[in-house]
């Protein structure tokens, strides 16, 4: 296979343009509500969310790059950019409206929501690409392994009260 400079720029591009996004729309919830709430002792810390989101949007550049590049079945890079698209936004949304809200359910559901998206694109992943399939599968058993448990225990120990916060 060759290099493909405009796969390149598409999988750049995208990543940048939803990594700004996602530092746009999250509240400063971020910093000063999150680091208030309790915790299961797996918690991870703040740096290494922060590292984490770096190697996802790494793993979801490599995954743009080989749809573009190496998609060939047909609509299947329209079919699969879509849904990676689909999939890096609902994850800048869940931040906003966990952090907007302030709110320990809102964000536990809107993981659970986020899940049908992921599934999605992990399948047509493993039809358009195995090799990105297999990247991308990385990130799946990240959210499904960690994330779903994580968001799950912080609800139980954090209830919301009956209203949402809005600041």
């Amino acid at each position: 296979m060759e290099f493909d400079w405009i796969a390149l720029a598409v999988a750049v591009s995208l990543c940048v343009a939803v990594a700004a996004l996602e530092g746009a729309i999250t509240p400063d919830a971020v910093k000063t509500w999150y680091p208030t709430l309790n915790k299961p002792w797996w918690n991870l810390p703040f740096a290494a969310f922060v590292a984490v989101a770096f190697v996802v949007y790494l793993i979801d550049g490599f995954v743009a790059y080989r749809l573009w590049a190496c998609a060939t079945l047909p609509g299947s890079r329209t079919i699969g950019l879509t849904a990676l698209v689909v999939v890096m936004v609902f994850n800048a949304l869940w931040n906003y409206a966990l952090f907007a809200t302030r709110n320990t359910l809102v964000g536990w559901l809107g993981l659970l929501a986020f899940l049908a998206p992921l599934v999605l694109l992990q399948v047509a992943l493993f039809v358009y690409d195995a090799l990105a399939a297999w990247a991308h599968l990385v990130y799946f058993a990240w959210v499904v392994g960690y994330d779903v448990p994580l968001f799950y225990r912080i609800w139980r120990l954090n209830p919301p009260s009956d209203r949402l916060e809005t600041g």
